[in-house]
């Protein structure tokens, strides 16, 4: 008989160390999606800042921005357009 009274109070005890823990848990896996989020977004805005170093870069570069300009179809004063 004392073994079954013992067996249940371990049982209830490891029952309501599983249920108080809840909440702590709960908290953690909130915590660590928001951080995956965080950390998502920002490489997603470094990403960005590369492209727009990249773009200011080509901007900045006499060829580079020649190379814009003639991609927006602008040509120079007596050059004739090529034909594709």
């Amino acid at each position: 008989m004392k073994l079954g009274w013992r067996f249940f109070i371990v049982f209830a005890a490891v029952g309501a160390g599983l249920y108080l823990s809840r909440k702590p848990w709960e908290v953690y896996r909130d915590q660590d999606y928001k951080s995956k989020e965080i950390s998502a977004e920002m490489q997603a805005a470094e990403k960005e800042r590369e492209r727009l170093l990249k773009d200011k870069m080509k901007i900045d570069n006499p060829i580079g921005r020649e190379q814009i300009i003639r991609d927006r179809g602008w040509i120079k004063n007596g050059e004739k357009p090529i034909e594709k």
